[in-house]
C-alpha cells in the first residue's frame, strides 16, 4: 500500500455501504464543483494507485478521491461515524458527512483544507547550471561579481529566504563552498532546460520548484516575492512573461508539482522548449512589472558583463 504525503489533495474515501452514502457523495461532489473544484473520481475505481499515479490526475483536477484500501493518507472522507472505529484520524484532515445536513459545513471545510495543502506544499529552489556557455567562453555561473561571489553562490543566496531546500540542476564544475548541496542531474537524451527542469520534477514529485537559470545577475529578492505571489489555485506554472520581448520566461520561473504530467507530456512530444508550457491555460503568464523586468535579463556576452 502507497503512502501518500499530507499535502497531496488526495481523499481516502471508505467503500460505501448503501445507495444512501453513494447519493450523499454525488451530492457533495456537485456542491464543490458548483464552488468551482474540480473533483477527480478516478482513484477510487483504480486497481492500484501510486503517487505518480495520482498527480496525474491532479493535472487538471483540485482534487482526487482513492479508495481508502489503495493507499495510506491521513486525509479521509467518511460517510458514517461507523467508519471511525477503526482508525487513527486527524481531525484537520478528517470529514464526516453522514446526513444531507452535514453538506454544505462538509463542503465548505474541504475547501479550506485544499488551501492548506496548497499552503503546506514544500518549495524547493534549484538553479540551472550546465549550458555549453558558448557565447561567454567560459561557464557562466563560475563568474565572479566584484565582491568575489560567483553567479552561481550569489543566485543560490537570493532564493535562499524563499525555500525549504536549495538544489543545484545541471551538471558542471562547482566553487568548493557549494560542493555539498545536492545536485540533480539533467534528464539523459535531453539538453536545455526542459532537461533539467524534467528532471526536478521526476526526482521529487511531491514538490513544487522555484527555478532560476545561473545567468540572470540582476535577479532581486523582490521579483523573487512578485513571481511567489502569482501563484494562483488553479494553475500548475508560473512563467511571467517580459514586457520587453513579449516572450514568456520559463528560467525564473514557478512550477508546481502538479505540473509534472504536463512536462512529461511535453517532452513526450519531441519539444526541446520548456517555454512551450505557456501554450496550456493551466499555466499563468503575468506581465512582468516595469520595475522588475531586470531580474530576468540573462548575460551572454563577455562584452555584456560591465
Amino acid at each position: 500500500m502507497v503512502s501518500l504525503p499530507n499535502h497531496l489533495p488526495a481523499l481516502a474515501v471508505f467503500p460505501s455501504e448503501n445507495s444512501r452514502q453513494r447519493e450523499l457523495c454525488q451530492k457533495l461532489i456537485r456542491l464543490l464543483e458548483a464552488a468551482g473544484v474540480v473533483v477527480s473520481r478516478a482513484g477510487t475505481t483504480a486497481p492500484s494507485v501510486s503517487g505518480r499515479s495520482l498527480i496525474s490526475f491532479l493535472a487538471d483536477a483540485d482534487m482526487v478521491l482513492i479508495n481508502s484500501g489503495l493507499a495510506t493518507t491521513s486525509n479521509h472522507l467518511l460517510f458514517s461515524s461507523s467508519e471511525t472505529s477503526t482508525r487513527n484520524l486527524r481531525p484537520d484532515s478528517t470529514f464526516l458527512c453522514r446526513t444531507e445536513a452535514d453538506l454544505q459545513n462538509c463542503a465548505e471545510q474541504i475547501r479550506l483544507w485544499l488551501g492548506r495543502c496548497r499552503t503546506t506544499t514544500p518549495l524547493a529552489g534549484a538553479v540551472l547550471i550546465g549550458g555549453r556557455s558558448s557565447r561567454m567562453g567560459r561557464p557562466k555561473h563560475l563568474i565572479r561579481d566584484e565582491r568575489g561571489k560567483s553567479w552561481l553562490e550569489r543566485a543560490l543566496a537570493t532564493i535562499t529566504p524563499f525555500v525549504d531546500d536549495l538544489f543545484i540542476s545541471g551538471r558542471g564544475e562547482l566553487p568548493a563552498a557549494l560542493e555539498e548541496i545536492e545536485r540533480i542531474d539533467d534528464l539523459p537524451g535531453l539538453q536545455g532546460p526542459l532537461a533539467g527542469v524534467g528532471a526536478l520534477v521526476k526526482q521529487r514529485p511531491f514538490t513544487s520548484w522555484l527555478v532560476l537559470a545561473c545567468d540572470m545577475p540582476y535577479i532581486t529578492e523582490q521579483s523573487i516575492a512578485w513571481l511567489l505571489a502569482q501563484r494562483k489555485d488553479r494553475y500548475r506554472a508560473v512563467l511571467p512573461r517580459n514586457p520587453v520581448t513579449g516572450r514568456s520566461e520559463p528560467l525564473l520561473a514557478w512550477y508546481d508539482y502538479r505540473c509534472s504530467p504536463l512536462v512529461e507530456d511535453l517532452i513526450a512530444s519531441g519539444s526541446r522548449k520548456i517555454s512551450e508550457l505557456g501554450s496550456t491555460e493551466l499555466v499563468y503568464q503575468p506581465g512582468i512589472p516595469d520595475y522588475l523586468v531586470d531580474s530576468w535579463r540573462n548575460v551572454n556576452y563577455p562584452g555584456d558583463l560591465g
